[in-house]
């Protein structure tokens, strides 16, 4: 059975617009109830992470966290972002570990200050993009934010996206490298996201994707 780790931010601590703890739990229960096993840790404790074990980290965390302790970020992070073991980050993920070059370079997308931003959250109703990742899988109704103007670092296969003032901006990105897999997916502001059944089928079909499973 695939061993997930769930690095999620310090709720007020590291950002005050994200309940990282509801978050985090609900999205480990979605993937808890779809067979896989996840473990979920704080940013803060990152140093004692199950991370040499794990099959796939998943990062829901936000406002630039520094991970570990203030000497800075825990080897076990940077072996895993080194390695070619698969990498998820959620929604604030754009915007966290801002003192770890290895974190932004690994995720390939970033939010920049000043740029990017999010029409008010509300009801969403999001079509996937064709492609074998999410085959199948139909209109996606979400409660949620949809990230806007995020600065994209490297080249990935857009999975799903909006427009905004004429424009396609990506919400869920797909990255292969050799056998390193990566996907930054842009939805999961709060409970109400993994409340909707077709976005917890969205995340599900990525970890599959990512864990080679499809």
């Amino acid at each position: 059975m695939k061993h997930i780790v769930v690095l999620s931010g310090v709720t007020g601590a590291d950002d005050p617009w994200h309940d990282f703890t509801a978050t985090s739990r609900a999205l480990a229960s979605c993937l808890d109830d779809a067979g896989w096993t996840c473990a979920v840790a704080t940013t803060d404790r990152s140093d004692r992470a199950d991370l040499p074990d794990a099959d796939l980290l998943i990062v829901n965390s936000g406002l630039d966290s520094l991970p570990g302790p203030p000497t800075g970020p825990p080897t076990a992070l940077l072996d895993y972002l080194a390695s070619d073991r698969p990498l998820l980050g959620v929604h604030t993920a754009a915007n966290t570990f801002g003192a770890v070059p290895a974190w932004t370079e690994r995720l390939g997308v970033r939010w920049v200050t000043g740029l990017s931003m999010h029409p008010p959250i509300g009801p969403q109703r999001l079509t996937p993009a064709a492609g074998p990742v999410l085959a199948g899988l139909g209109e996606i109704a979400v409660h949620d934010e949809l990230y806007s103007h995020l600065e994209l670092l490297r080249e990935a296969d857009v999975l799903l996206a909006h427009t905004l003032d004429g424009r396609d901006h990506p919400l869920v990105l797909a990255r292969q490298d050799g056998r390193r897999r990566t996907v930054y997916d842009a939805l999961g502001h709060g409970v109400e996201s993994y409340a909707s059944a077709t976005r917890r089928e969205l995340l599900r079909r990525e970890v599959r994707w990512l864990l080679a499973e499809t």
